[in-house]
Order: structure tokens, then sequence, then C-alpha cells
């Protein structure tokens, strides 16, 4: 079990763009400074606050480290998602001007990074080669969102039945309410990323007042041993 965890550990790394072993590396060298900075003030001080202190901030560095490569994921996965509304509203524009499904889904490789034209033209591929639904859903499977799903699948139904005022209505309506869901998660990002802001001088406080008590706790250590 412990062999498998690694494995999809490292697995999650490579595909965040992290090296696994060099992470590792990292990893066990800051471990290994900190219990090293630990044990030194302990046979300074013989105060167990102090090394119990690190301990806690090389547990916490560990968590972050570990989780790294999963939020890097996250936040991929997301930039991804709003690529996807915004290339896929120059596709509107193509539907809107009367270029077929195919032809639409080409032109919008021009505007894509490269992972989204990679699953474009996989996605044009796999076309040629199946005409059912199928290769829409594989498309979606790369995102998260649901609507993303049901936003290929009313494309599907326009390149079967052509962008008929119906298909067309239902892309749009699906496609218009993605777009506004992104929206107001970009909203909401940017409403937390200042109230961490706000945030930030409370948390350097109360930093600064550990590192007083951890200072203090030392002194007095050294004091009761008589050093």
């Amino acid at each position: 079990m412990e062999g498998k965890k690694k494995k999809g550990l490292a697995l999650e790394m490579e595909k965040a763009g992290l090296n696994p072993k060099k992470e590792m590396t990292l990893l066990i060298l800051i471990d290994a400074i900190l219990l090293i900075i630990a044990y030194w003030v302990y046979s300074k001080t013989h105060s167990i606050i102090a090394p119990i202190s690190i301990a806690l901030f090389m547990v916490a560095g560990d968590v972050m480290l570990l989780g790294r490569a999963k939020k890097i994921g996250e936040i991929d996965k997301e930039t991804l998602e709003i690529e996807f509304v915004h290339i896929f509203s120059y596709f509107k524009i193509f539907i809107t001007n009367g270029r077929p499904v195919y032809n639409a889904l080409e032109d919008c490789i021009r505007y894509s990074s490269p992972k989204m034209e990679r699953l474009i033209t996989s996605l044009l591929i796999e076309i040629d080669k199946d005409k059912s639904v199928k290769p829409y859903l594989r498309f979606a499977e790369s995102f998260k969102s649901l609507e993303i799903r049901q936003v290929m699948i009313s494309i599907y139904k326009m390149s079967v039945q052509g962008a008929t005022p119906l298909y067309f209505e239902q892309f749009d309506t699906i496609f218009g309410s993605l777009s506004a869901e992104k929206r107001k998660q970009e909203i909401d990002k940017s409403k937390t990323r200042l109230e961490s802001l706000n945030f930030l001088p409370l948390a350097d406080s109360a930093l600064t007042m550990g590192l007083i008590v951890v200072a203090i706790v030392t002194i007095m250590g050294r004091i009761g041993s008589g050093i």
C-alpha cells in the first residue's frame, strides 16, 4: 500500500511539472537541517520548547512541500477551464458566422495554449475516426466542470444536425452559464486575495510574538541551567 502511495505521489508531481527525486531530496535536506538545529538548541538550552517549535515548523513545511504538486495541479486545471471559456468564445463567433463545427474547432487552435492545442487537435483526430459523441466526451474528461461536458454534447449535436436555432440556443445557454460561473469564480478569487493581504499584517505580528516567546523561553532555560 505504501509503495502505491509513493507511486501516486510521484505521478502527481510529474503531472504538475515537478521532479519527484529533486522534491524528495529537498524535503529530506530541509528536515535534516531543522533536526540538527533542534538538537543544537536543545544541547545549549536543555529547553524542550524551542526544539518542539522547530519540529512543528518542520511538519508544517513537509505538508506544504508534499501538497505543492496537488496545488499546482488544481491551479492548472482551473487555468485550463478559464482558457476553455476564452477559446470557445471564439468558437461561438465562428459558428455564428456560419462555419461548420469541425472547421470552427480547427480555427480555435490558433488562439490556444500548447496544452489546449493538443487537446483540440486530439479531438479533431478522434472525430475523423469516430463520428459519435465519444470524442467530445473524452475531450470533456480533461476538465473538472460538468458544464463543459454539457457544452461538448451540445457542440456534438450541432455537428450532426447543423447550427440550427434550436441547437445553437442550447449551446449558447449552457456556454453562457459556464462563462458566468467562471467570471464569478475569478471575482471571488480576487476578493480572497485582497482579504489575505489584509490578514498578512496580523500573521506577521503573530509570528513576531511567537519568536519573542521562543527567545524568552530559550533565555530562561539558559538561566535555569546556569549558562
